[in-house]
């Protein structure tokens, strides 16, 4: 097993090939890309994937975090800001908590998992720690809430039942003479649906891809529960025709993990088999959706929070280059009031305070001022994550207008604790505190939020 971050050291591999091979057929999905945005040529290409770079049999990751197994080979890619830590490879079950922290506020990227599932466990491997979830997910609901339902059948009967499907029988029974055998539609109520085909499917290819004793045993569990149910291969594109009563909640999540499971199913002959598959999260985007899903939950009592607000052109004539802001705050007691919040999943220098730049990119700041200049915005915010367990101040600059400097814009670059190996139990108390800060120092009066559960 391989553990390599998000732009880290070169790490050899012993199948280079195959494994450019998987990684395009997972690009050529595009399972992990926002499908608003445009691809560029680039991206297009056949040869193209984004996830690691080649240099013969070396490797290096790209952006993003997940893992990749390819047959007994494993390589587990965690976020760029672990990297420098001298103790992120032995505290992985840390890492991983982490990871599923920001996905539980995440709204687009969205996670079929609990918080709270991940605390029975100490499994500190990616793909089996991703198992683990799955079938206990699958236990709970299928046990908790066994699901029968109407079960569309076609089947040639002596005795007509349900409604005679004359096409078909035109076609399968006169036409050869078996004038005795009539084609019915009917749905019978069962427990031998296509839910649970799906479900016991997907338990027998996790079931012979894990080593873990614990998820040999949860999977056995579940497929004995299915035993009436009958085996056969299913496909994602099973998953995306299933119908489900929205009284069964529990089981749009299942089928989450089922769409998550067959769509990773590569270059198998084998429909049980499961060798090479991989889970890969942009972590720019992940940054983004979370601090988006963090205002939401927490700050919409006070702000409208919208996420990629994009109604605006940079240019009215002729109406070209659309603006797309991460998120866009408006205060609810005075709409007036509005924010322009931009996340940058950057790294800064541990010296960034000495720079009169603060770390800050001329282009970034350049994106911001026009969003400013077109919206009629003068507060801006940029967003960092934390780069150690103490935060760093929030820088501040001001832009004054050009045309007789009646306008101030003001861009405040602040820095999030996004993570913390010694106080992760109070990540979310302190994200709170930052944010409520910058914001009660920006529109000059309290933002608080409705009491909210915090996560532990």
């Amino acid at each position: 097993m391989s553990v390599i971050f998000e732009y880290g050291n070169w790490t050899r591999t012993t199948h280079a090939n195959e494994l450019k091979g998987i990684l395009r057929e997972v690009w050529d999905q595009r399972l992990f890309v926002n499908s608003e945005e445009e691809l560029t040529e680039d991206e297009q290409d056949k040869r193209y994937q984004p996830f690691l770079k080649f240099d013969g049999e070396q490797i290096r990751a790209n952006n993003y975090v997940g893992f990749i197994q390819n047959e007994d080979e494993v390589i587990e890619i965690y976020p760029k800001v672990f990297r420098d830590l001298a103790d992120a490879v032995e505290r992985k079950d840390l890492m991983l908590h982490h990871i599923f922290y920001w996905f539980s506020y995440c709204r687009k990227w969205r996670f079929p998992f609990t918080r709270a599932t991940l605390e029975t466990t100490e499994i500190d491997q990616f793909p089996e720690l991703i198992i683990n979830l799955i079938a206990k997910q699958f236990f709970e609901t299928v046990s908790n809430q066994p699901l029968v339902v109407y079960q569309p059948i076609e089947e040639a009967l002596k005795t007509p039942r349900g409604s005679i499907n004359f096409k078909r029988y035109i076609n399968h029974g006169l036409s050869h003479g078996n004038f005795h055998i009539i084609d019915c539609d009917h749905e019978p109520f069962s427990f031998d649906n296509r839910v649970n085909r799906i479900i016991k499917h997907c338990s027998r290819l996790l079931l012979n891809q894990t080593k873990f004793a614990e998820n040999l045993r949860v999977l056995q569990d579940v497929i004995f529960i299915l035993d009436e149910v009958e085996d056969t291969v299913c496909t994602v594109h099973d998953v995306e025709s299933v119908s489900i009563n929205s009284f069964f909640t529990d089981y749009f999540l299942v089928m989450e993990s089922c769409r998550m499971i067959l769509a990773q199913q590569l270059y198998s002959s084998n429909p049980s088999d499961l060798s090479q598959w991989c889970l890969l999260f942009p972590m720019e985007y992940i940054f983004e959706d979370f601090f988006a899903g963090f205002l939401k939950s927490n700050f919409s009592h006070d702000w409208k929070v919208e996420y990629h607000k994009s109604n605006a052109y940079l240019v009215d004539n002729p109406r070209v280059f659309q603006m797309q802001h991460d998120i866009f705050l408006t205060a609810r007691s005075n709409p007036d009031r509005k924010i322009i919040v931009d996340t940058k999943y950057k790294v800064r220098d541990t010296k960034f305070k000495e720079d009169l730049k603060k770390g800050v990119s001329q282009g970034d700041l350049y994106q911001m001022v026009s969003y400013a200049l077109k919206r009629g915005c003068t507060d801006l915010i940029l967003v960092y994550p934390n780069i150690s367990e103490s935060q760093n101040e929030a820088d501040r600059f001001e832009i004054f207008s050009g045309f007789e400097g009646h306008e101030k814009i003001t861009i405040i670059a602040i820095e999030i604790p996004f993570w913390s190996f010694r106080e992760f139990h109070r990540l979310d108390d302190k994200l709170y505190s930052i944010v409520n800060k910058c914001l009660i120092n920006i529109i000059g009066s309290s933002t608080e939020a409705e009491p909210r559960e915090l996560f532990v």
